[in-house]
């Protein structure tokens, strides 16, 4: 009963702490790249009733066995289009920061020479500088995960130069100095990122006085299709902007995974804290923090929190929820909040998410953070 009291009187403190600041926050400038996706979300149909009501697939384990039986023969799976939206890690998190009243520079390939029009439903707190054309992405969405069918030619043209030739050198370092957060998401997509980051330490930043209190977020993606090489040269340079600013690295479980079979040729731990700190201990950086449908651990110098998240058992959008999670923890370390503190606003941004299929404004967030107990579901 002890530990419950605390754990609701954290909560309540955290509420309590927006609800006095939430007329401040629009004071907080975010700067956020560099990709983009058109989003297809779709459901895929396992059979129909005799009334041509859809029953789809639920578990990607169920669909993954249909398509094994199917081997050596053919099959066909019709598609259910549910909606298209904004996509890409830079714009949801974009559009989700201007929602909760923070100032955003999206740097994001929106549409050349016209923007795509789903991008315009970007927060009014958003300012675009679109770099090229977006990828293009069919989401599968199954209650517990979901399958991520992306073209993204357009995505492996943009270079250094490209963000040169369009922004100017000075525009970059601009945001570079003055934005209080700077999130530079999707490394496994934008093929060139590691080229970027090399030229960010060599032409922007490299006479920036160390300023732990600008943050630098940083999101892999699923790299699964990127070489150990690339990935190590990734998290070296990803090390070397720890110098200047404080660096947190975001993963979900499969990316957790997949970086500590390429760093250390090994099977994983079982013990998911145990498999992040033996990567945190690798990295030279501020603060590691590995996201699961179930909880969230953060490693922070020698300190490790974990908090539950908002677990539901039937997403109304799954699509995204990640980029939520990262939002309300890059929103959680802008406006002050310890890291502990910070893991409740990124399971309560991406709870309300995966429950509304939108991202939450400031009354909303405290909302989700009031109803927690009642909206906790339990894992079957």
């Amino acid at each position: 009963m002890e530990e419950l009291f605390i754990i609701e009187n954290q909560k309540q403190r955290i509420i309590n702490f927006l609800e006095t600041n939430k007329d401040s926050f629009k004071t907080k400038e975010c700067t956020i790249g560099i990709d983009s996706a058109v989003d297809k979300i779709v459901r895929l149909v396992k059979n129909k009733s005799q009334d041509n009501e859809k029953v789809f697939f639920h578990k990607m384990s169920e669909f993954g066995s249909h398509i094994i039986e199917k081997s050596g023969k053919s099959c066909g799976v019709e598609i259910a289009e549910s909606f298209t939206k904004l996509g890409g890690n830079a714009p949801i998190m974009s559009n989700a920061l201007g929602i909760l009243n923070v100032k955003v520079n999206c740097v994001s390939p929106l549409g050349f020479p016209e923007m795509e029009p789903v991008f315009k439903e970007l927060s009014d707190n958003c300012t675009l500088y679109s770099i090229g054309n977006p990828a293009y992405t069919t989401a599968i969405e199954f209650d517990d995960g979901k399958i991520m069918l992306g073209q993204v030619e357009y995505l492996d043209k943009i270079d250094w130069n490209t963000l040169k030739d369009i922004l100017g050198l000075d525009k970059i370092k601009r945001f570079f100095a003055h934005s209080d957060v700077i999130g530079l998401v999707n490394w496994s997509c934008m093929l060139n990122l590691n080229n970027i980051f090399n030229a960010i330490l060599d032409e922007v930043i490299v006479n920036h006085n160390v300023n732990k209190s600008q943050i630098i977020f940083f999101d892999v993606s699923d790299f699964s299709k990127r070489s150990n090489k690339d990935i190590c040269e990734a998290l070296e340079l990803i090390n070397k902007f720890n110098k200047y600013y404080k660096v947190i690295l975001g993963l979900n479980e499969n990316e957790a995974i997949l970086l500590y079979k390429a760093l250390f040729n090994k099977s994983e731990p079982t013990d998911l804290s145990k498999l992040g700190q033996t990567i945190y201990d690798y990295l030279s950086i501020d603060t590691l923090v590995v996201h699961t449908l179930t909880n969230s651990i953060a490693f922070e110098h020698s300190k490790i929190v974990e908090v539950p998240s908002l677990f539901v058992q039937e997403p109304k959008l799954s699509t995204g929820g990640g980029d939520n999670f990262n939002v309300g923890l890059c929103f959680g370390q802008l406006v002050g909040l310890n890291m502990e503190d910070s893991l409740y606003t990124a399971n309560a941004t991406s709870g309300y998410y995966v429950r509304n299929a939108q991202s939450p404004s400031i009354e909303q967030l405290i909302e989700t953070l009031e109803n927690w107990d009642d909206l906790m579901e339990i894992p079957e």
